[in-house]
């Protein structure tokens, strides 16, 4: 769980642009990562070979905050109604065969609103019901609308893989095993960064690896390791 020179699997700590909630900057999936241009070098490769992905750097909506405005997994992206065309062509310049749709709502921040992996697909339940089309059609995976904690932006309140998940520390039991159900991988309930609770916000993960804030304590990390296998 600790940094080393060979940068094998595992969990890094890092702060890009002096915070710690580094998840905040970053999309990644099992394939690619988007990354804000101004990341440092150093970071945009240590992103790379610990995620193993191709690092692409691009504003979204023309901001550095970069997960608010999309979600996404090995089939695509579905993007912030927000994001400029200029971006998503140097998305699929750069990304290749990948789906990517625009998610026309009133709600912008898309990206707090749709966890995902390879598996399922978990939306807010204030999201417009032709959503559920469009992202099941451009993810290619099986929608389901819901609450977690009885809270409606599900993509803050956790983050998964397709190896595991870790979800919002006030979530119960039952709600651990209905998540586990969903994306057929197992949920645990913790925090990141000495006490967040929007775990999504401290914590950039595919199944092969994971970077985390930079105030993440030791418990914390040996939860995180657990929850998504790295």
């Amino acid at each position: 769980m600790s940094k080393t020179s060979a940068r094998s699997r595992g969990i890094y700590l890092e702060t890009f642009f002096g915070t710690a909630e580094i998840g905040l900057f970053a999309v990644p999936t099992e394939n690619i990562c988007l990354i804000p241009p101004r990341l440092k070098l150093r970071q945009k490769r240590l992103i790379q070979e610990v995620l193993g992905v191709k690092a692409i750097s691009t504003t979204l909506a023309g901001s550095i905050l970069l997960s608010p405005m999309a979600a996404g997994n090995s089939n695509g992206l579905i993007l912030s109604k927000m994001v400029l065309d200029e971006e998503i062509e140097k998305i699929k310049k750069s990304a290749g065969d990948i789906n990517i749709g625009l998610l026309e709502s009133k709600y912008t921040a898309v990206g707090n609103l749709i966890l995902v992996n390879d598996k399922a697909a978990l939306i807010s339940t204030i999201l417009p019901k032709k959503a559920e089309k469009l992202i099941q059609d451009i993810l290619g995976v099986e929608v389901i609308r819901g609450r977690i904690a009885n809270r409606s932006y599900v993509g803050s309140l956790a983050i998964v893989t397709n190896e595991g998940g870790l979800v919002y520390a006030g979530v119960s039991e039952d709600e651990e095993k209905w998540l586990s159900e969903i994306f057929k991988v197992t949920f645990l309930p913790g925090t990141v960064n000495d006490g967040v609770k929007f775990v999504r916000s401290g914590i950039i993960a595919n199944s092969k690896g994971a970077i985390i804030g930079s105030v993440t304590t030791g418990p914390e990390m040996m939860t995180i390791s657990r929850a998504l296998g790295v």
